[in-house]
């Protein structure tokens, strides 16, 4: 990881809590999975201040491939991601969309190698409808704050291990991830 990316990951770090920001093990190990699987078309729900979207972009840096990532709160943070990418110098790696998840989740490409879910909590099951057949065999939605938001989390929870099509464990990884694995 370039020098550059690494002490703007660090600075945004020290405003994690203002951000609502995944944990740095939480950003590690997403690269790392994004490179170890060759993932290439990857669409995260809930961008902020893109903290999370330069872990990921920076894997596909390595895979040739593409973050579309949509965050809904255009009057900050969607412009304050857009200036991070800019100074990680991953633009080429991303494409922002300004919206509401679902109705903002592009028709284009037609699947994702995996969906990382972390914007608002209740919405996981509708996001879930429109997204469980656009994920690629071998895919995986990963959804975050499965410790830390149990509550709001449980009807999402209870829909995806019904579906027969997914394979899901809970990660006492960060604030708890659930990891989907399209079958």
């Amino acid at each position: 990881m370039q020098l550059k990316i690494k002490n703007l990951l660090l600075e945004l770090e020290a405003r994690r809590e203002i951000y609502w920001n995944i944990p740095k093990e939480t950003g590690a190990f997403l690269n790392t999975l994004i490179r170890a699987f060759k993932y290439k078309n990857i669409l995260e729900i809930g961008t902020s201040n893109g903290y999370s979207g330069i872990w990921i972009a920076e894997a596909l840096s390595h895979t040739q491939g593409k973050l579309y990532t949509i965050e809904s709160h255009q009057k900050e943070r969607f412009n304050l991601a857009k200036i991070n990418f800019k100074k990680a110098g991953l633009g080429k790696w991303i494409k922002q969309i300004a919206g509401h998840a679902p109705e903002a989740i592009p028709s284009s490409p037609k699947h994702f190698d995996l969906v990382f879910l972390d914007a608002t909590k209740y919405e996981y099951p509708s996001y879930l409808r429109i997204i469980e057949n656009r994920i690629k065999k071998g895919g995986m939605i990963i959804a975050d704050n499965a410790s830390t938001h149990t509550k709001e989390l449980a009807p999402y929870w209870e829909l995806i291990t019904k579906n027969r099509r997914f394979f899901s464990a809970k990660l006492l990884l960060g604030n708890g991830l659930f990891v989907s694995i399209m079958s």
